[in-house]
């Protein structure tokens, strides 16, 4: 004011939010906790953790691995169970159980219960939808062939080198986007803090 200059916008911008920040701290903390209070007691309702798992396998690069993460968290513990000489209804309940992710636990149950019917597991799978092609098509051989454990060991191992890869590839394209966002973050404060003095320096002269 005494120069007759006017603060730049970005300066005004984070002052501005500065002051809401200062002023209304405990409303924003407040806030935040009741938000997060909110969505932790919305997925602990019956059905919403299966819905959000679900949402969870949607979500673009994700959701392929969280797939396979769970397919082959079945895979493996179901070929433990059978090792143990576990019956396979009984040994799909409990590899049901093991799993993270509610929806592909609950689609376990389902082929569970059509196996228990006397339909064939890569049938079930199938049925399902929720499974990949080719962990259907590798329980599928293990069936006809008589080495449902062998394979099913072949296909975890198969998927966590996936994931690996998948995961890998993950870093790789998010690393470059942060790096960005940061510098855009911090050419933006930079800018914001050294304009004024750039136009005082301005004014001054």
């Amino acid at each position: 004011n005494q120069f007759g200059h006017e603060l730049p916008w970005s300066t005004r911008m984070i002052v501005g939010l500065s002051r809401i920040v200062t002023t209304y701290f405990l409303l924003i903390v407040g806030s935040v906790v009741i938000a997060a209070g909110t969505i932790w007691w919305w997925v602990k309702q019956p059905g919403q953790r299966r819905r959000l798992d679900r949402l969870m396998l949607r979500l673009p690069a994700l959701g392929p691995i969280a797939q396979k993460f769970s397919t082959s968290q079945a895979a493996r513990t179901l070929a433990t169970l059978l090792g143990g000489g576990i019956p396979l209804v009984n040994a799909l309940e409990v590899s049901a159980r093991s799993l993270s992710n509610q929806f592909m636990a609950g689609e376990l149950f389902t082929a569970a219960q059509h196996v228990r019917e006397g339909r064939a597991l890569a049938t079930a799978m199938q049925d399902s939808g929720a499974f990949p092609d080719v962990s259907i098509k590798m329980v599928e051989v293990g069936e006809s062939t008589g080495a449902l454990q062998e394979m099913l060991n072949s296909l975890a191992d198969f998927y966590d080198e996936e994931i690996e890869t998948n995961l890998g590839r993950f870093v790789t394209m998010v690393e470059p986007i942060l790096l960005v966002i940061m510098g855009l973050v911090i050419a933006g404060l930079l800018l914001a803090l050294y304009l004024p003095l750039f136009n005082l320096s301005s004014a001054l002269s």
